[in-house]
């Protein structure tokens, strides 16, 4: 499994396709947005024209696309082009039904798949810490799992196909409410008047201590460096955190599930995209608590 394709080359996807070429695996790139080649200039990646030619030169193929409609459009394609027992990979975040939908038209003409969403934003797929939330067959799985390695720091085999998104919906549930809360613990200590800094040092070594506190605190010059100190540019945009949150609501729904507080936290993402911040990182909710 040396050659690899790699489907979706945008913020995501180039971090993880150079930590891979970085690996020695010779990654074939497609990406609609052309542009998306310039930072991969100098990097061993190739560019393909169509999924034809992915499909023709590797039988492991990831996709790292925007929605479940993209993963839909390329998958259709991919799974009437690709050899049997190839291995398709999605590393999108995308409605639980769409993932199975796709992955059981891919299983019935002998494709094995999986659904490997991922935590740890931008900052993550470049520095190769993602966290790999995955749904399929174990066996495939142990196929692939040196891929997993090359670009996370863990991958995890959450249950059949599935699972991975069922677990990344829960997983930035959880992220969107608890940085909501991380901000009003900071402005409560700020109008208190507690020095951040030393307020983080507590937060981060006692029973506050999260990830959205000690590594990606949302309050300027304070803790490792973090888009709070790049005026919330980059990171994880908070358009792709609402489209989250309403996958987790839509969930929520169809599984008869009551979270009161994920409602409250969805329309406060609702909000600031409404505001013309969706642009920004979603750590970006802490100036307007």
């Amino acid at each position: 499994m040396d050659k690899v394709g790699f489907i979706g080359l945008g913020n995501m996807g180039k971090g993880m396709s150079i930590n891979l070429s970085k690996e020695g695996y010779d990654v074939i790139g497609y990406d609609i947005n052309v542009s998306s080649f310039e930072k991969l200039k100098n990097h061993n990646i190739q560019r393909k024209e169509n999924l034809d030619e992915i499909a023709k030169e590797t039988k492991t193929i990831i996709t790292m696309l925007p929605d479940g409609k993209a993963v839909k459009n390329v998958w259709d394609q991919l799974i009437n082009i690709v050899e049997e027992n190839s291995i398709l990979i999605d590393c999108s975040t995308i409605d639980v039904q769409t993932s199975l939908e796709v992955q059981k038209m891919a299983n019935l003409k002998n494709i094995k798949t999986l659904d490997a969403p991922v935590s740890g934003g931008v900052i993550g797929a470049d520095n190769g810490t993602l966290t790999f939330m995955i749904g399929g067959k174990e066996t495939t799985f142990n196929k692939v799992k040196a891929l997993f390695n090359c670009m996370g720091s863990k991958s995890i085999l959450c249950g059949e196909i599935g699972a991975g998104q069922t677990a990344k919906i829960c997983n930035n549930l959880l992220l969107a409410s608890t940085m909501i809360a991380v901000g009003e613990s900071f402005k409560l200590g700020k109008n208190l008047g507690l020095d951040l800094n030393r307020l983080f040092d507590v937060l981060s070594t006692s029973s506050g201590s999260c990830w959205a506190v000690n590594t990606y605190c949302p309050i300027k010059n304070v803790g490792p460096k973090s888009p709070s100190d790049n005026e919330f540019k980059g990171g994880f945009s908070t358009n792709l955190m609402k489209k989250d949150l309403t996958l987790a609501i839509e969930a929520a729904l169809s599984s008869k599930t009551k979270i009161d507080f994920g409602q409250q936290t969805l329309e406060k993402f609702v909000d600031l995209v409404n505001k013309n911040e969706g642009h920004l990182d979603f750590s970006n909710i802490v100036n307007h608590i």
